[in-house]
Parts: structure tokens; C-alpha cells; sequence
């Protein structure tokens, strides 16, 4: 691994995408969403994906003309045609019209259909929480999991994230609704590293700890993981996108083609219910009294969703940023 400054990547990841023909906005927005996550110790959705990026936009699988517009359908009720564009791009819009909306209206959900990749969720509600908003995003994706009981692939990682903020600290959970992300199957051949045997499986379905392997990977939880990424779907390809599972274009496949997917974003103003100063403590009160759970491990303390990647963040901006050399030579280059 190469460790590689903040400032330093994040301006080589902009100059990237710049030199690749997207303009100073969408760059801007691509590679701050990118640096989120890397320095949360998220890999499998930072500057990695930038070659990705780059070789699908000029194959005609990302339009760099989209106008992400938005069309409001009720005062607090959006859809956008993200148009095949940035994925990036398109849900931060969306998430700044949903917390525009939700401080006029109380409420505000918006669906975007035909978008693409968007990185991580968290940026999104992180968002939220910066306005002191409680947030809801689920997300799908084309098949890479296999569903409870079979064999190939047939759903996709189906991220699912929420964020409430507190007097102090926030809330933040962000996870794909597969054991894991197939960014961090990516993450783990590039780093030449083995994975634990219940991560995915091969082309027959056999669990497998090599990444090179693995053509599928396996919902969590079994049949209660499988039940909730059956709703991430339901309320996405089946509520915005009118596209599903395996109807959807592949990530890394199709990369002529626009990959349909739908996001269902919302967002909720907390201080309808009680006023903010209340909500804010009763939060930070809930937060505090789990941190004072006792640990098996007497020397720990019980993290919150989101704590330990805030914890990460801090170190990397200060420390640098951890890049494969395969990576760090593309961004670099």
C-alpha cells in the first residue's frame, strides 16, 4: 500500500476526471463523494472506481450531458431522470432538493430513475445530518448475490443506509444488504488477499475464499438479510425504476449501455414531532447510554453506526490516505 495525502489525492482524482472530459462541477462532486469514502476506509467505493468510471463514459455508458432534472410531482413528493449521468451527481441534487423540501414541508422523498453508481450512501446522509435532518436512501443494483436457497446470482448488494443527528454525535449506517459489497471482492484480488469462505461463491455455487473465484456473493443474515433486500428492491426498481434485479445493465458489463438503476431517498424534518432541541438530546442520551454498555472485552466501549469510519476519516486526512499501487499509479499517471 501507498499512502498518499489527502489534499494531494483529492486533487490528482479531480485532475483525473478533468483530463477524462467531465467538467469542473460534476469532477468536483465525483471526487469529493470518492475522497468521502476513502478516508472512511470504504475502498471498494473510493478512487478505485475512478478507471471504471472513466472507461464507461467513453464507451457511452455515462452520459456527461445529463440535466438531472428534477420534476415535483407534489410539494413534498420529487422523481428525477437521472438520464444514464453520474450517479454522484445526480443524488446529491436530489438530496439538496430533499432537505430544501423537507425544511418547507416537513417531509420531502424523491425517486431517481436511470441513474448510475453513486459511491456511498453515507455522503448522502450525511448530508441530512449536516441540516440536522433524519434521512432514508436504499438503493439497487444489477445481480450479484444469489437469493436464499440458490445457486446464481439473481438480486443486486441492494445498499440500504439512515442517518439521525445528535446534540453531539450523529447516527450513520450504511451496509449492502449482501454479506458484503462486491467492491470489497474487487478490493481483496487487487490486494492479492484471501476472503472468509462465507463471503460469496463460484460459478457452481460452492462457497469459495479466493476473490478470483467468487462470481457471486450471499445475502446476510440468510432468509431475514434476503427479506430486506427484497424491499430495498420493492421500493426502488419496483416503486421508481420500473427495472429490476436481473433486468438491470451490469456494472461491468454493458458498457455502452446505461444502467437503469433507481434510488428512493427520504428525508424527514425531526422537530414535527418534538421540538429539535428535544429530539437532538434524546438522540444523544440514546448514543450515550449504549456507550456505557458494559463490553465482553473489559479495555472497549461500543461503537455507534458510523463512529469508527469518523474515527478513521480524522486519521487519514491528518496521516494520508492507504492506496493499492495499482490505484495509485492510475490516479497518478
Amino acid at each position: 500500500m501507498i499512502t498518499v495525502k489527502y489534499e494531494e489525492l483529492k486533487k490528482a482524482t479531480f485532475n483525473k476526471l478533468k483530463s477524462a472530459g467531465i467538467d469542473d462541477k460534476q469532477a468536483e462532486i465525483i471526487t469529493d463523494i470518492l475522497l468521502y469514502s476513502d478516508i472512511r476506509g470504504i475502498h471498494s467505493h473510493g478512487v478505485l472506481r475512478v478507471e471504471h468510471y472513466i472507461n464507461r463514459m467513453k464507451n457511452g455508458g455515462i452520459n456527461l450531458n445529463s440535466n438531472f432534472k428534477i420534476n415535483v410531482l407534489k410539494p413534498s413528493f420529487a422523481s428525477m431522470d437521472a438520464d444514464g449521468g453520474f450517479g454522484h451527481v445526480a443524488t446529491k441534487y436530489a438530496m439538496e432538493w430533499a432537505i430544501k423540501t423537507a425544511n418547507e414541508q416537513g417531509i420531502a422523498l424523491i425517486g431517481i430513475k436511470n441513474n448510475s453508481h453513486c459511491g456511498a450512501l453515507g455522503y448522502y446522509n450525511k448530508m441530512a445530518i449536516d441540516d440536522k435532518k433524519v434521512s432514508l436512501i436504499m438503493v439497487n443494483t444489477d445481480p450479484c448475490v444469489i437469493p436464499f436457497g440458490g445457486k446464481k446470482s439473481f438480486f443486486g448488494t441492494n445498499p440500504i443506509s439512515y442517518g439521525f443527528p445528535a446534540k453531539r454525535d450523529f447516527i450513520l449506517g450504511d451496509m449492502a444488504t449482501s454479506k458484503v459489497s462486491l467492491g470489497r471482492i474487487f478490493t481483496a484480488r487487487d490486494n492479492n488477499e484471501t476472503v472468509p469462505l462465507d463471503w460469496g461463491v463460484d460459478e457452481n455455487g460452492n462457497p469459495s475464499s479466493d476473490p478470483n473465484k467468487i462470481k457471486y456473493v450471499v445475502p446476510f443474515g440468510g432468509v431475514k438479510g434476503y427479506l430486506i433486500m427484497t424491499m430495498v428492491e420493492a421500493f426502488t426498481g419496483l416503486l421508481i425504476g420500473n427495472v429490476y434485479c436481473n433486468n438491470l445493465v451490469k456494472m461491468y458489463g454493458d458498457m455502452d449501455k446505461k444502467r437503469n438503476l433507481a434510488t428512493f431517498i427520504l428525508v424527514i424534518e425531526p422537530s414535527l414531532f418534538n421540538d429539535m432541541e428535544t429530539f437532538l438530546n434524546t438522540v444523544q442520551s440514546f448514543i450515550d447510554d449504549i456507550k456505557k454498555e458494559p463490553t465482553f472485552n473489559e479495555n472497549e466501549t461500543i461503537s455507534i453506526p458510523g463512529e469508527r469510519k469518523e474515527a478513521c476519516a480524522e486519521n487519514y486526512v491528518k496521516n494520508g490516505v492507504p492506496l493499492s499501487e495499482n490505484v495509485y499509479k492510475y490516479i497518478f499517471e
